[in-house]
Formats: C-alpha cells, sequence, structure tokens
C-alpha cells in the first residue's frame, strides 16, 4: 500500500532574487497515484548539504559530557535521551527521525548545540568551561542566559546589566525598560564591564552587542513595560477627565 505522506527528493535548478522563486525539478516515477490524488502542491525541505565538521562534533560531545557528569546518566545514555528530548520537544519530530552526530546535516548538529547550552542553563548544571565559547548564535545565547538569570560570561547568577544608560537620578521602577538593550553579567562581569568600558569589554569577550529587553524578560526581571505605561497614562487621563 502506497504510504499517505509521500516524499520526493528533488534539486535546485534555478532561484529568481528578484521574485524570490526557486525552480526544483523532481523525479516521480508513479504517475497513476500522481493522477489519483490531484497532487497540485507539495512541501519542500531544504536539506543543508554542508559537510559537518569535527568541531562541531567535539563540541556537542563536550557538552554532553558536562550533562552526563552531573547527572551521572553515563555518557551514551545521556546523548541518547538528549537526542530524543530535542527532536520531540524542539524539533516536533518523533523517535524514528533519530539522527547520528557523525552523519546529521549541520543546521541540525547546530541546533542541537543550542539545545544543549540551553539545557545546560535550565537545569542549572556547573560548566567546566565558559559556555559562551560553544555557542554559534550569540544573542540566542544571551536572551537564554537572561531568562535564566546566569551570567553570560561565566554563567553565575547575573543581574541586568544595561548598555543603554539609565540616567543618573532615573528612578529604575519609573522608567521604561521594554526596548532597552542589556546583558545577564554577574557581580564580576558586571564591575569589569564598567571598569573596560563597553569597546574593550565586548573585544575581550566577543560580545558586539546586548540583548533588546521585550515584554517577556520585563515580566520575568518585574520591570515595567510600554503597555504598562500606557495603561497608567491612560488611567490618569480617565480619572482627570471625570467631572
Amino acid at each position: 500500500m502506497k504510504s499517505p505522506i509521500d516524499i520526493v527528493k528533488g534539486h535546485i535548478v534555478d532561484y529568481d532574487p528578484r521574485t524570490q522563486e526557486v525552480t526544483i525539478k523532481a523525479h516521480y516515477p508513479d504517475w497513476y497515484i500522481l493522477a489519483k490524488r490531484g497532487y497540485r502542491e507539495c512541501n519542500v525541505q531544504m536539506i543543508d548539504s554542508r559537510p559537518l565538521s569535527d568541531k562541531q562534533r567535539r563540541t556537542c560531545y563536550k557538552l554532553i559530557r558536562e550533562i552526563a557528569n552531573y547527572t551521572g546518566m553515563g555518557l551514551d545514555p545521556a546523548k541518547e535521551y538528549l537526542k530524543l528530548k530535542f527532536l520531540v520537544e524542539d524539533m516536533q519530530e518523533t523517535a524514528d527521525q533519530m539522527f547520528s552526530l557523525s552523519s546529521a546535516p549541520m543546521s541540525l548538529v547546530c541546533a542541537f548545540q543550542q539545545f544543549l547550552v540551553e539545557f545546560i542553563l535550565s537545569w542549572d548544571i556547573p560548566c567546566s568551561f565558559p559556555l559562551l565559547d560553544f555557542v554559534d548564535d550569540v544573542s540566542g545565547y544571551i536572551y537564554a542566559c537572561l531568562v535564566n538569570k546566569k551570567c553570560c560570561i561565566c554563567g553565575l547568577a547575573a543581574d541586568l546589566h544595561h548598555e543603554d544608560a539609565v540616567g543618573a537620578g532615573r528612578n529604575r521602577e519609573e522608567i521604561i525598560h521594554e526596548g532597552m538593550e542589556v546583558l545577564p553579567l554577574c557581580r564580576c562581569h558586571h564591575g569589569e564591564r564598567h571598569t573596560l568600558g563597553k569597546e574593550s569589554f565586548a573585544k575581550r569577550y566577543h560580545i558586539n552587542k546586548g540583548v533588546i529587553l521585550d515584554k517577556d524578560l520585563c515580566r520575568i526581571y518585574r520591570l515595567k513595560r510600554k503597555e504598562e505605561a500606557e495603561n497608567a497614562e491612560q488611567e490618569l487621563s480617565d480619572g482627570s477627565s471625570d467631572p
């Protein structure tokens, strides 16, 4: 019986940057099924053809080993558990899509590497090396550190450092924080940031910019959001217009 999920592989033969249209040529051998099912459209999955580097593979194993050592699970059981958890929770795939770190596409392994870093942060797993040295998406890593209130440099408990100057004499509880650029830094690295200055600190740790505070981060840190300020102004306006 023909599977209801019909997948064929094709090749990109042309791309028009003006219209952003991709032309794909694919071989489909079953004319009867094509006509019977009335195929007119298809879903296209891009397959990353870049070879996986030894560095990326070693990075994943190093992160898995930190988790295995902390949990006492053992390297191989930890690897299989984490791959399955990544597929089900992050990729919304099933166990039959299990991948190998020796042959998986580069983009998939990069996503798995980011998952491992966020797993370590969320479960407060101590690391013998700076996680910052093992991430490709620095902004995504900093955001995860903000969510988990971890210093993006060393992993210790962190507070917010505002890259945007708050200004002397301004009440931090009254100003609108949403939209401001911040970094999560422990007391030590917070002090170092002020001592070195923005450019020297960024050069030392290869952090070109912080993360912009959004509504979710403002809720986590209990900071005033634009929405709250607008509501307060509306209530004040409504009150002043009462007879």
